[in-house]
Formats: structure tokens, C-alpha cells, sequence
């Protein structure tokens, strides 16, 4: 390569590095800006609606969450920024490799691939997938979700952990690596808008109308109720001793859907044991049979079915 190629090989090299590292920076810092505006938007950071102790000089869970994303994203920077100079800096090493031995070149590639394949490599599948998941918009600080049939808040994304805090405040740590390969339900995903149904049962005796108005006027009677649309009401299946009931209601977010069920279930309860109303098994299940996934919140949101 001649003395002019190796000019012009070297500052295009430069000039890509400036606009990588800029489009980088860039990129990273309006993820951040987002995720820290998304965070300061939300009323309530719990999976269910509780005034929560509070520690002197804790600072707020909000203002703790927006602390740990600038943290993290500080890392996930210096993380990115050391691998687009690796990257850069091997680049630029090319037009000179000529000159350095091969079996120094060989002695260091098979020492670098045998650290980073053994003793590294869950080191760095973890980083690797907390980086993807600090980045991904499936699942992010605040959001309500069901993981390992446990429900509760994303507390902190971290490049080592994610941190579930559960309805009942314990809290479920996950290693990253493991929390890219599972399933979650996410109630917060895309709106806060939740259908909210209670299933029980009611014995054929009973005046079935007189059921319905009943569930109904349960559901309206809870202040977590939203009249975005008026309660339904399904008889699901005929049993052999009973109707299958569901009765369902509107609320806007995870945890007033919580308080919803909890409102639905005993508003049916008091209205029955008043009209003496019999129920063949009486129960209150807050999953569908069809698969998915009863938790111990109870809640499960029929969206769009």
C-alpha cells in the first residue's frame, strides 16, 4: 500500500469512527432520555394500589428508578464506546500487520478466544443480555408484568439482573441471560387499559337475569371501574350442576385492576348471600382455561378478545 492509499485508508477509517461514535452517543442518550420521561409519567409504581412505608431520606421510587437507568446507561456507554475503539483500533491496525509476526498474531488470537470462551463467557452473555434488555422496549422499568407465573413491577433493568418487585413486595431477581429466553405478560406493554373478568358459578335455580343485573351492578359499584365501556356479561358453559359466568369491567392500569377483581368478587358475594342466591361451587378464577397463566395477583386482561 502506498504512502497516499494509506493516508486516505486511515482518515476514512477516522472519519467512519467520528460519525459511528456519534450516531452511538446519540442514539444512547435519547433511549435514556425516554425511558427517564416514560419513568417521571407514572403515578403509581406499584403492582397493586398500597400506601407503602416509607424510610427517612429514601428517596422516591421514581426518582431511585431514573437513577439506576443513568447508572446503567452510563456503563452501557462505556461499554459501547470501548468496543467501537476495539473495532476501530484493529481497523486501523490492518495496513501494519504486515509487520508483526504471525505466530505472535496466532499466540494472542488463541489466548484472547480461550479467556473469552471459558472463563468469560457467562460474564459475558449476562452484559451482553443486559445491554439487549436495557435497550429493548418489551420490557421496561414500571411495568406491570407476569414472569414465572409472578406478578409484579419492573423494578431495575441492570446489566447483571433483572429485579421483579412482587405484588407483595418481595422481589424476584432473574439473571439477564435468562430473562431474554422467557415469556412474560406484560400489562403495561402498549396502553394502561385493562378488561378485568371474574368467572364464578350460579346454580340452575336461580333466576339467571337476576344474576346478571347483579354481576353487573358489582362491577359498577367499584370505584376502580371506568366507564369506558359498559360491563359484560357471559354464560361461558353448562355444566352439569351450574352456569359458568363471567362478568368483566374496564379499568386503566395494573393495579386498579387488582382492586376491580377484589371489588367484583365480593360485591357478587354480598349480593348473593343477600338474595340467597345459591352457587354450585362458587369460585373466582382470573385466568381463562385456555392456557394462560394464572398468577397470584388473579388479574388477566381480555384485551381485544
Amino acid at each position: 500500500m502506498t504512502i497516499d492509499n494509506l493516508y486516505i485508508y486511515l482518515g476514512t477509517v477516522c472519519l467512519i469512527g467520528v460519525v459511528v461514535i456519534w450516531w452511538a452517543a446519540s442514539a444512547l442518550l435519547k433511549s435514556k432520555s425516554n425511558r427517564e420521561k416514560r419513568l417521571r409519567r407514572l403515578k403509581n409504581f406499584n403492582s397493586v394500589q398500597t400506601t407503602s412505608p416509607k424510610v427517612p431520606g429514601q428517596p422516591a421510587e421514581i426518582d431511585a428508578a431514573v437513577e439506576k437507568i443513568e447508572n446503567r446507561f452510563s456503563i452501557i456507554s462505556k461499554i459501547a464506546f470501548f468496543f467501537i475503539f476495539v473495532v476501530f483500533g484493529i481497523a486501523l491496525s490492518f495496513p501494519f500487520l504486515n509487520s508483526i509476526p504471525a505466530a505472535l498474531v496466532s499466540i494472542v488470537v488463541a489466548v484472547s478466544t480461550t479467556v473469552l470462551g471459558f472463563a468469560a463467557k457467562p460474564v459475558i452473555e449476562n452484559i451482553i443480555a443486559g445491554v439487549v434488555l436495557s435497550l429493548s422496549k418489551a420490557i421496561r422499568v414500571g411495568d406491570t408484568v407476569v414472569v414465572d407465573n409472578q406478578y409484579g413491577t419492573v423494578e431495575d433493568i441492570s446489566l447483571n439482573h433483572t429485579i421483579i418487585k412482587l405484588w407483595n413486595w418481595k422481589r424476584l431477581i432473574i439473571p439477564s441471560n435468562k430473562m431474554l429466553s422467557l415469556e412474560l405478560e406484560s400489562f403495561s406493554y402498549n396502553d394502561p387499559y385493562i378488561w378485568v373478568h371474574v368467572e364464578f358459578y350460579t346454580s340452575y335455580e336461580n333466576d339467571l337475569a337476576q344474576v346478571r343485573q347483579m354481576a353487573i351492578e358489582a362491577v359498577e359499584d367499584s370505584q376502580h371501574f371506568i366507564s369506558q365501556d359498559a360491563p359484560a356479561f357471559w354464560v361461558m358453559d353448562l355444566d352439569k350442576d351450574a352456569y359458568q359466568c363471567w362478568v368483566a369491567g374496564w379499568t386503566n392500569s395494573a393495579s386498579r385492576a387488582w382492586n376491580l377483581a377484589s371489588d367484583i368478587r365480593t360485591g357478587i358475594a354480598i349480593r348473593f348471600q343477600a338474595a340467597g342466591i345459591k352457587a354450585h361451587n362458587f369460585q373466582v378464577k382470573m385466568a381463562p382455561h385456555d392456557g394462560h397463566t394464572e398468577h397470584e395477583s388473579k388479574i388477566h386482561a381480555l384485551n381485544g378478545s
